[in-house]
This record gives structure tokens, C-alpha cells and sequence, in this order.
């Protein structure tokens, strides 16, 4: 599908954002008039909980309803579970792909998981085995009431802290206590560390940013609005309107828990994330004296510019650019200019997805982050008016749809490191779905997105 060759680099208008409310991710989509449409993604949460009495389900219920109300997206069976509908699959999917998980612990539920029994002790298995790959995770939140236990909450959580709502009377501030942990907004935040004044050395290097689950810092920024990105972007924009390109996709990652590393420590990182099952991978490190990866105060950078490819004779352009806390920022031109004019190529695109997050997921392996550490992810496409959505060939042919006059998609994703590859389907379709419903409203079925990440995944090309 996708085949530029390394021998070419080794001797070979801004994105508006509007209306952006704390505690949501925004994924927005830029149409052709000027309007931005704008689409809040809020953190998900799975409300977990046994069915005591007609009372503790009118309870469950006014709790999840103030979640939503809040802006949180709770799942919860009363709502999101239809007859007909698969039980367990629901429980499931609820606990895995839910950004965090709330267990209502009444003395009820904790026998029910303790003996392995009703919908609770399945939802024991699923909790079970995620804790046992990570242990130390915090996607689980114990709210204990009607439990007059010695044990609180089941033993398969551990010393777990849970969140008390025994007493009604103290609800609202409970509830607040419990949004303010979902929404990443602490009511007291912890100070960025100083240098030690007796050691003599120069201060940290790094800015102190932490964020919340939605990729929120305690000033208000989004992580991925970052100046930085800012300026990294003014150098990239420069540096492909110099061999006359406009199309590209544009990446930026970034941590919501700071690192600090050093430019070797990046360098080797970034090396050994290359996904090279096309040949040119994202965030390539070349060794040609053009092209290699330079040192810079704040991390490394690579521009590999090319007027005329050995290969189709097309001009192309990549530039990244990795910084000592872990932000990431890539732009390179679209693949689908050195096979023709005004094309994407929904195969391509999803391949390119795919090989993104694959790349992320083990640069920040490489680097050492914490599994549970999330993850920012925006990718943006940029010069779509007038161009077709079709295929790259192979199996994968589509009717070409009618040009679109949209300039640009964006779409943004909140993903825990360690987890990337577990959930990488799903986090494809969510990151190039708004791409493809520009052109004529197109959309694939879930299985297409599967078939062709998981080939991508072990190393096949469709």
C-alpha cells in the first residue's frame, strides 16, 4: 500500500478550537464554509453495581444521572442495556473499554464478589485480570454505603481508598469529591518540585505539567495546545511549502505525567520505535547526514525534505520533533501525492493510524513510562478540499466519492500507554472515522477496521 523507500533520505492556516469545556476532550472537524463543528468526548465511566433493592437502584440511578449532568459519560444498564442483549458482553466491554470504573460496594456487592456469584462476580473476573497486569492502576474507584462490612470493599481490589457515601447527608460534597477525581480536577493540587537549594545544580529542566484524564492541566491548558506544538508546527508549515506541498498529516502526542530525558535517551527511544513494515515509518531516524535527527536544548528534531524522489520523482516531506518531557509532534506530507492528484486513500489512512499508535506505544515503553500514564493523541489531516476518498488498491477498492470541500479533519483520543495495543482497533476508527464521513458521509464497517489493523499489527500490507 504504502511504499516510499529509504533510499530517498539516506543517499537515495491554523486549527481553531472553540467552546473547549473543562474536563472533555473536543474532537472538532472543520468544514468547508469556515464553520468548525465541534464534538465534546468526555471521560467514560462504567457504574458497577448489585441490584439490592428498588431503593439502592433509585440511588445508583441519581448518581450516575449527576455524573452525566456533569459532564461525564456513565454507562450504566439501566440506560445502555436492552433486552436481547448480551449480558455478559455488555458487563465486559463496560469495564474494559471504560476510561475509569465505579463500584458501588454495599455489603451485598462485596459478598456477591467475594463468592464469585451473579453479574458481580463476573465483573470480578474482568477487574481481576486487569489488576493483575497492573496492579498499581487507578481505573477503579470504590464508593462503599449500606455496608456495615469489615472489609469495605472486596479483597480483590486491596488496600484500596475508597470514597464514603454512608451518610446522605454529606452526598453533594462526596459527589464532588468523586467528579473532581474523574474530571482530573484536584481540589488541591500538588506543587511542582523545586531544585534542592544546597546541591548546587541547575534547575529541572522540565515545566512540572501534569494533567487530568481528559488531558486538562490545573491551569486550564490543554496539553496538546501546548506553545510548543505551536512552534513546531510554524517550523514544519515552513518547511513543506518549501518543495510545494499542502496535503500532510500532522501528529502530536503528549504525556499527562511528566518525564525528563536526555537527547540520547530520546534518540535511542525513537530508533527503536520505527514501525518499518512500510519502509518510511513515522518518526524515521535516518542516518544520512541531511536528514539524521539533531540535538536541540529542549530534545531532538529531523527534517527530511526531498524536492524530487529517486522513486516517482514527487517531491515529500517529514519533519519531527521529540521533547525531553515526552511531547511528540510530527508532520509529513500525504503518501497518496507520490500515486496521483487529489486522493486519500482510506486504507492508507487507517494503516497510518494504526502505525501511530504502535509507534507511541513503544516509544513510551522504550522511555520507561508507567503503564497507567495517559496519553494525548491528536492527528489531523490538512489540504482535503477537492479530493476523493478511494482506495490504495489490492482487495480494498471503493467507488471514489465526490470531492470533498472540507480543508481539514481533526480528532483527538485519551489512551493509557499501556494499554495501546489492547484497544489499537477501536482508537484507529476513532481517530480516522471524522476523516472518512467528510467524503459523501462515508463510513466502514467495524470489521474492515479490524481486518486491516490487525494485519498491519503482524506485519502484512492489504
Amino acid at each position: 500500500m504504502e511504499n516510499r523507500a529509504l533510499e530517498d533520505v539516506n543517499p537515495p492556516r491554523p486549527f481553531v478550537r472553540q467552546g473547549f469545556a473543562k474536563g472533555n476532550r473536543v474532537d472538532c472537524l472543520r468544514h468547508g464554509d469556515g464553520d468548525v463543528w465541534e464534538m465534546a468526548v468526555p471521560v467514560r465511566v462504567f457504574v458497577s453495581y448489585s441490584h439490592d433493592s428498588d431503593a439502592h437502584k433509585a440511588w445508583v440511578l441519581k448518581l450516575a444521572t449527576a455524573l452525566r449532568e456533569a459532564g461525564v459519560d456513565a454507562v450504566l444498564d439501566k440506560w445502555d442495556l436492552a433486552p436481547g442483549q448480551d449480558t455478559t458482553m455488555f458487563m465486559q466491554r463496560g469495564v474494559i473499554e471504560s476510561d475509569r470504573v465505579v463500584m458501588v460496594c454495599t455489603d451485598k456487592y462485596v459478598t456477591k464478589a467475594e463468592a464469585g456469584s451473579g453479574g458481580v462476580g463476573f465483573e470480578r473476573l474482568i477487574v481481576t485480570a486487569e489488576l493483575v497486569e497492573n496492579i498499581e492502576t487507578k481505573k477503579f474507584i470504590p464508593l462503599v454505603r449500606n455496608n456495615s462490612l469489615t472489609g469495605k470493599v472486596p479483597k480483590f481490589l486491596g488496600p484500596r481508598l475508597y470514597i464514603d457515601f454512608s451518610d446522605d447527608a454529606q452526598y453533594a460534597g462526596k459527589l464532588e469529591e468523586l467528579l473532581r477525581e474523574l474530571l482530573g480536577a484536584p481540589a488541591i493540587v500538588k506543587p511542582a518540585l523545586g531544585p534542592n537549594p544546597f546541591s548546587g545544580a541547575a534547575p529541572n529542566a522540565g515545566t512540572g505539567r501534569t494533567a487530568g484524564p481528559t488531558g486538562v492541566t490545573a491551569s486550564g491548558q490543554l496539553l496538546l495546545d501546548d506553545p510548543w506544538f505551536g512552534k513546531e508546527s510554524g517550523v514544519a508549515t515552513v518547511g513543506i511549502a518549501k518543495v510545494k506541498l499542502s496535503g500532510h498529516m500532522e501528529l502530536r502526542f503528549s504525556l499527562h505525567a511528566e518525564i525528563n530525558k536526555s537527547q540520547v535517551e530520546l534518540l535511542s527511544a525513537a530508533k527503536a520505535s520505527n514501525i518499518r513494515t512500510f519502509g518510511w515509518p513515522i518518526g524515521l531516524v535516518a542516518t544520512g547526514e541531511d536528514y539524521r535527527p539533531r540535538p536541540h536544548p529542549d530534545g531532538i528534531r529531523a527534517e527530511i525534505s526531498i524536492e524530487k524522489s529517486l522513486m516517482d520523482g514527487r517531491p515529500s516531506y517529514d519533519y519531527w520533533a521529540l521533547r525531553s518531557n515526552g511531547d511528540f509532534y510530527l508532520l509529513q506530507s500525504l503518501f497518496e501525492d507520490s500515486r496521483g492528484e487529489k486522493q486519500i486513500f482510506f486504507n492508507t489512512r487507517i494503516v497510518r493510524a494504526t502505525e501511530s499508535l504502535m509507534f507511541a506505544s513503544k516509544l513510551y515503553s522504550t522511555l520507561g513510562v508507567a503503564p497507567e500514564t495517559r496519553l494525548s493523541v491528536r492527528v489531523t489531516h490538512r489540504g482535503l478540499a477537492g479530493r476523493q476518498l478511494t482506495s490504495a488498491g489490492g482487495n480494498r477498492h471503493i467507488w471514489p466519492s465526490t470531492p470533498t470541500l472540507a480543508p481539514e479533519s481533526t480528532s483527538e483520543i485519551v489512551v493509557p500507554t499501556g494499554s495501546m495495543m489492547a484497544t489499537i482497533v477501536a482508537d484507529v476508527q476513532r481517530l480516522t472515522a471524522p476523516l472518512f464521513m467528510l467524503f459523501d458521509f462515508k463510513e466502514f464497517d467495524a470489521a474492515i477496521y479490524r481486518d486491516i489493523v490487525e494485519r498491519f499489527v503482524r506485519g502484512q500490507s492489504t
